[in-house]
């Protein structure tokens, strides 16, 4: 079930309904964890066994741990977490590489007898799941959390696909209030039809219109290719930050608030910032979960350059089993090695004040970006380089008969902006709040119209295939 299609909205409305029909703790978590298993059963019924699976697995080795410490066991059920990732999700781009290197037929995945299939939202609950038995270990948890409890916290369908990554902070404490006002439901059906109209008005029409740039690069000249790469840039944001706008709705919906992952992150005037304000709780779960055990910043410092850009690397790598996603993020890992050293040596290449340099440090930052898309999005390493050449320097000329026109892509970037602009709270208007009731009514009413007459074709989420 997409988050934007139809089928979900009934879906989620009989789940509601039912779940504030009996005023019962016990009642509505049963509701919410059956939801939860039957959302998650209606993209692939064999996968929810294996989903289960995993997480029993974990919750055997949760006791033994609080219990003892033991860095064993917790360094056990870590690798197994990890091989379990590796197997589904790069068995193949192991394999394919060593026979590339090597030619051993062994190792030729097209006289395989068999096909591994990615399991939907893997690397998203075994980050989850890997927090959590860390926390564990670090006394950050409960001890006494119940199977029924653990699961229900693992497999909350709201955020169960793309995130937010959600620690045990994030959900037990609500599960002891599970009250719902009126500005929690001002703010969920917002956040909802916020989310539906990135998706479907921005991302999905952005889709396709730059697709086919990326199919075939070669086809297109060099304004063309700087353009996809723009496209693409408030496409991915327009398509994750919708999914987690209606995930967060749910949420609240539910009585639960689970955490942002995007805070206007296009407005940021350096690339550090930019990491505070995208994808929140993947960048606050490396940091956590890697570069502070690798040694962080209290290193020399080479060691704590590469710390941060080997940490980059294997987030590019958790995106997916392509050496485009480990040069992504190596490259801003570097970016971020750069303005450390910058940063350190007291050099300033524009005054820190002022809103013209602010405006150029913000579009400095952009261009960083949409410089590191060449590696997120094209197919091949070779793609990406060729992007870079002539989208950024080598100026092509363009094909009449492919060439990508700004004019059919600046409504949607237009309208991009104008959502990551809510993105910033502070900036919203007090009428906005008094006549929140009414706005809503409408924003509800216009989304309805324009998703009747102008919504894409309904495309999966990008992360999905992450």
């Amino acid at each position: 079930m997409i988050f934007t299609s139809t089928l979900f909205f009934l879906f989620f409305l009989v789940v509601y309904l039912i779940y504030w029909s009996w005023n019962g703790r016990k009642f509505r978590e049963w509701v919410l964890l059956i939801a939860s298993l039957a959302f998650y059963a209606s993209w692939n019924p064999p996968f929810l066994l294996h989903l289960l699976g995993v997480v029993f697995l974990n919750y055997l080795f949760l006791k033994p741990i609080q219990r003892t410490k033991s860095k064993k066991l917790l360094a056990t059920i870590i690798v197994l977490d990890l091989l379990n990732l590796a197997l589904f999700k790069y068995f193949y781009f192991v394999t394919d590489n060593l026979f590339y290197v090597t030619k051993w037929s062994v190792f030729d995945t097209s006289t395989m007898p068999f096909r591994i299939i990615l399991p939907l939202a893997i690397s998203f609950y075994t980050f989850q799941i890997m927090a959590y038995v860390i926390d564990a270990y670090k006394g950050k948890v409960e001890e006494n959390v119940s199977f029924f409890h653990f699961t229900l916290f693992l497999l909350f369908f709201p955020q169960l696909i793309a995130g937010p990554i959600m620690r045990a902070r994030d959900f037990f404490p609500r599960l002891e209030h599970l009250r719902i006002h009126k500005t929690a439901i001002y703010t969920g059906l917002f956040l909802v039809g916020l989310g539906a109209s990135k998706k479907l008005l921005i991302a999905d029409n952005l889709g396709v219109l730059i697709d086919p740039v990326f199919a075939r690069p070669k086809d297109y000249g060099g304004l063309s290719l700087f353009l996809a790469l723009n496209g693409f840039a408030w496409q991915v944001y327009s398509d994750f930050s919708g999914y987690t706008d209606v995930a967060r709705g749910c949420a609240l919906l539910f009585g639960f608030n689970i955490p942002r992952n995007f805070h206007a992150p296009f407005f940021s005037r350096n690339v550090h910032e930019l990491w505070r304000r995208w994808h929140i709780t993947l960048g606050t779960w490396l940091k956590d979960y890697i570069y502070i055990p690798l040694g962080g910043n209290r290193m020399s410092e080479f060691r704590t350059n590469f710390n941060q850009t080997l940490t980059f690397a294997l987030g590019g790598l958790w995106h997916g089993a392509n050496w485009t996603y480990i040069a992504w993020g190596v490259s801003h890992g570097l970016f971020l090695t750069v303005e450390r050293f910058l940063e350190k040596n007291g050099i300033r290449i524009l005054p820190a004040e002022g809103k013209i340099f602010h405006g150029i440090r913000i579009f400095w930052t952009y261009i960083l970006f949409v410089f590191a898309i060449a590696f997120f999005r094209a197919f091949t390493i070779s793609d990406s380089f060729y992007f870079i050449k002539n989208g950024f320097f080598g100026f092509k000329p363009e094909n009449k008969e492919t060439f990508l026109s700004f004019d059919l892509l600046l409504p949607f970037l237009l309208g991009g902006l104008l959502f990551h602009a809510l993105e910033e709270p502070k900036r919203y208007p007090m009428w906005f709040h008094r006549n929140r009731g009414k706005l809503l009514l409408a924003f509800l009413l216009l989304g309805a119209l324009i998703f009747g007459n102008y919504a894409g074709k309904g495309q999966e989420f990008i992360y999905f295939a992450f």
